[in-house]
C-alpha cells in the first residue's frame, strides 16, 4: 500500500504543480479575445486597427484622429486602443509561453485583414486562425 502511495506521489504530485498547459490556454483566450475586439473596433470605427504580436506579447493602435476621423496617411500608430475599463489593449506573454508568429496584423475599416493569405497563430500547443479576407478569428 505505502509502495502505491509513493509512487503515485512521484507520478501525479508534478503533474498538479506543471501549469504551463493553463498558461499557454490562458493567453491563447487573451489573443483571442483581443484580436477580436481589434476587428470589431475597426468596423464599429471605420479606422484600420494594427495588432502587433511578438515573443513579448501583444498591442493594439490606431491611426491619429483628424477632424474626427482617422487619419490614413498617419504612419506611426500612436493612438493606443483603449478598452471600456480605461486599460490599454496590450499584453505580456507569459514566461514559458511560446508564440509564433511574429506578425503585425491590421484590420481595415470592413474588418478585413493586411495578410495575404489565413494567418495561424500558436500558442505552445495551441493555435487559432486569423482570415484574411474577413478578418474572422476561428479559434477552438
Amino acid at each position: 500500500m505505502l509502495g502505491i502511495i509513493g509512487v503515485l506521489a512521484a507520478i501525479a504530485v508534478p503533474r498538479f504543480f506543471d501549469n504551463q498547459t493553463f498558461e499557454e490556454r490562458g493567453y491563447l483566450e487573451e489573443l483571442v479575445a483581443a484580436f477580436r475586439f481589434a476587428q470589431k473596433l475597426s468596423v464599429a470605427s471605420g479606422c484600420a486597427v494594427r495588432v502587433s504580436l511578438d515573443a513579448n506579447g501583444y498591442d493594439a493602435r490606431q491611426q491619429q484622429p483628424l477632424a474626427g476621423r482617422c487619419d490614413p496617411g498617419d504612419a506611426t500608430w500612436s493612438t493606443p486602443v483603449v478598452l471600456a475599463d480605461g486599460q490599454t489593449l496590450a499584453g505580456t506573454t507569459p514566461a514559458g509561453v511560446s508564440v509564433s508568429p511574429n506578425t503585425v496584423f491590421v484590420f481595415n475599416a470592413l474588418g478585413g485583414t493586411n495578410l495575404g493569405g489565413d494567418q495561424v497563430v500558436t500558442v505552445g500547443s495551441w493555435s487559432f486562425t486569423v482570415r484574411a479576407a474577413s478578418g474572422y478569428v476561428d479559434a477552438p
